[in-house]
Order: C-alpha cells, then structure tokens, then sequence
C-alpha cells in the first residue's frame, strides 16, 4: 500500500547502518528529508511504530537483466521494477544484452524512453551500462566517449566474455579517460558445458564447465590492466576460489580491482542443483562446497566488495527442466536480502557488513552514495524497513518479476520486508 507523508516519525527502530547498530531511533522525515534521529514522536503528525523492526538503507544492484528494450516476454519496465521494490531495493544497474543491444546513444535514449514510467511508478532508480563491443559481438569497440557523455555508469559485454585481446586494451584506456569501470563476465567459450563438476552433472553425462574458463580470462584481463594505471577492472558474478586468488593478488599490487558475488552463489552448491528445476542453471553455475566456502570467507573479508542479484528472467518455454537446452539466469530481486539476512542469522555476516554489501559499497561504485547507502540528517530517506526475526519460506507469491526462474522458491530465509521509504513516499506491506 502506497501512502505520501509531508512529515512523520518512525519510531523506535534498530537502526543498521555500515556504521553499526543503534537502538531505540527515531527518524523524524520531512518533505522526503531526514530532520532528526533523535525525534519526540508527539511532536509530528504521523508516526510509523517500528518498535521491533530494522530499519536499513535501501539496496543498490549493480548487476540486473532489466531487458529494456525489446524483450518484454522476459520483463517489463513496470515488472522488473517492482520486483526491485519489494526486494528493498532502491537503485538498479541494468545490463545491455538486450534487443537492440545498448551499444550507442540511440539506443540509450530508447531504454531510458521505455523505463521513465516504472521509475516514476515505484520510485526505484535505473542506471544504465552500455556494451564493450559494438553488438556484443566482441570484434569492434563501442564509442565508449559518447555513451560516458550520455550518462552510462560503466562497460560490459555481460553474459559473454570478451576474447579479443583488442578490445580489452580499448576498454581499459577507455576507463582511464572516462572513469567508468569495466564489468566483466569472465569466461573463455569452448568448454561446452553448461554445469560444474557435481552429480547432477555427472549423472547426466554431461562435459564439465571449468573454473579455468573464468579464472583464466581474469589473470589475461589483469595483465592487460596492468599497463593503464588508472583503469578499473570489475569482475562480476564470482564463482570460482581460483578468481579470489587473482583479485587477491591484483589488489595487493593496488590495481584498481573489485568484484562481486551473487546470493545464489553464497548460498548453494553444485551438490544442491533440483535434476528437474532449470532455474538452478545459471552462468557461471553453481561450484562446489569449498567454492561457496570461499566466497563466503571473501565477502566477511571484504575481498568481495558486494553483491549483485544478477537478476534474468525468462520466460517460462526458455527454462524448460531440460539442463541442455535451458536458457542461463535465475531472478533475484526479490530474494536478495532475505538471503543476507539469513547469513547474518547464520553468523557469517554482521550488520555493518550486511549494510555495506547491500547498499553503501555498490552506491560508491557507481558514483550514487550521495543519494544511496546511507542514513544519516539532511540526507533523503532512502529505506526500507524490515522484521529480521521473522523466517518463511519463499513461494511464486513472493516474486513480483515477470518470470518466476527462481532458485530460491522452496527455501526457508529469514526476514520480512515491512516498508520502503523513498523521501515522501511510503510503501507498507503488511
């Protein structure tokens, strides 16, 4: 239930910020701006009780298959944007494979066209990224000048990784002159796999897909970074122990390198993987144990900067239960902080850290802390408020995208979202 409140109060609430905790708050919100967190409830018109409950900054994804333009059969601007909604989350970087690809201004214009509604609907923020190869066909580079100029907020070719030498070079000095990160799907083709080592693929007699497919396109990738100083090289969706290894390495040497994981990566294994539920295949897939283990290690650590849903919806003909022919991605707005919480309960997180991969560390990436990732007097409330002790199990109910390609439906996670705050706006779901 939307509302709109020119002033109010919610009261009491265990505020989490990358900070820390603090109980007992109360924010006074007027005309979208924090006042105070030290408010009297009696002294302003409309008070939210938040006694019991969390209130967090709202989420920043960095990684999301929107796909505008073009493919409204796997999601629609108004259905990609709500499922962010009730996922708590603010602000969305949304991938360019689409339909035509985001390689040029015109097509910029056309996504950001086809998206203005939503924005204004839900409230949620849309950031673009625009392809490293004209076409995604990784032969020629795209006019990385124009598209900074436009307002794109970084390059990738996501969901193919890029082979040509060339391009990397391209990429990379690009980065130095515009300041834009370089997003990476690390994977060389040719294995011819679509699962990692585990027993559903061996039960289907299936090949292999290697961690040296990801892992050795990001050593090539950080020996071409290593001659333009200044560049920023991202790596998205990790999923390989051998991967920290390398980013390890290159930020010792102080490369400006960082990279990401996605909640279905910390989560399950390869040994998880349901033979008749296609939203388990997703690229890169699912590892082993020791791999979820050291992602896990590398997010506490802060190896891993944050984490990005890597949300793809599809429609359902596309994730038929056939391993070989279904098409890669699982969604995840909806679920991503229901997964960190149920880290934090699992002690493999704490509040500040929750906050930091959710939120604040994702809004710097992307030049956006001055309007995300934080709570704090004078700012614009952007939050959401949620019941950290509650604990249900996620059904089709849950999801709000279009498509329903996710692999946490069926999973006991922690947590219930109760609100979100954008400045005036108030959306309460209970």
């Amino acid at each position: 239930m939307y509302h709109a409140y020119e002033h109010y109060v919610m009261s009491n609430v265990e505020l989490w910020t990358e900070r820390g905790q603090r109980q007992g708050v109360s924010v006074e919100v007027k005309e979208g701006r924090i006042v105070s967190l030290k408010a009297d409830p009696s002294t302003v018109p409309h008070v939210i009780d938040g006694r019991g409950l969390c209130l967090m900054p709202a989420g920043v994804d960095p990684q999301v298959h929107l796909r505008v333009p073009g493919q409204a059969q796997k999601e629609t601007p108004g259905t990609g944007l709500l499922a962010a909604l009730r996922g708590g989350i603010g602000a969305v970087l949304t991938m360019p494979n689409t339909k035509p690809v985001i390689d040029s201004v015109e097509v910029c214009e056309e996504a950001v066209f086809e998206l203005e509604e939503a924005q204004k609907m839900t409230g949620v923020r849309v950031y673009l990224t625009a392809a490293l190869s004209r076409g995604l066909k990784g032969q020629e580079a795209s006019d990385y000048k124009a598209l900074a100029r436009f307002g794109v907020k970084a390059f990738t070719d996501d969901g193919l990784g890029v082979v040509d030498d060339a391009i990397m070079h391209a990429a990379f000095a690009a980065s130095v002159e515009t300041g834009l990160p370089i997003l990476q799907h690390a994977e060389f083709p040719g294995h011819g796999a679509v699962l990692a080592p585990g027993p559903l693929q061996a039960r289907l007699g299936m090949p292999a897909y290697p961690a040296s497919a990801e892992a050795d396109m990001v050593a090539r990738d950080l020996k071409i970074l290593s001659q333009y100083p200044g560049a920023r090289y991202h790596v998205l969706h990790v999923s390989a122990r051998e991967t920290l290894e390398l980013v390890a390495k290159a930020k010792e040497q102080g490369l400006l390198v960082t990279c990401e994981v996605s909640p279905h990566h910390l989560w399950f294994c390869a040994d998880d993987i349901k033979s008749d539920d296609s939203s388990f295949k997703m690229n890169p897939p699912l590892r082993s144990a020791l791999d979820r283990k050291a992602l896990r290690q590398g997010l506490r650590s802060g190896l891993i900067d944050f984490v990005a849903t890597d949300h793809a919806p599809h429609e359902s003909e596309a994730k038929s239960p056939n391993f070989k022919t279904a098409a890669f991605g699982t969604t995840g707005l909806e679920t991503s902080l229901r997964v960190l919480l149920s880290l934090v309960d699992a002690g493999e997180l704490d509040a500040a850290r929750l906050v930091q991969i959710f939120a604040s560390r994702p809004a710097e990436f992307l030049g956006i802390a001055e309007s995300f990732g934080d709570i704090t007097e004078q700012r614009e409330l952007k939050a959401v408020l949620v019941d950290t002790k509650a604990r249900s199990t996620i059904t089709e109910t849950d999801l709000f995208s279009l498509s329903k390609n996710n692999c946490f439906v069926g999973t006991e996670l922690s947590g219930r979202l109760e609100a979100v705050f954008f400045g005036e706006r108030v959306y309460r779901f209970t």
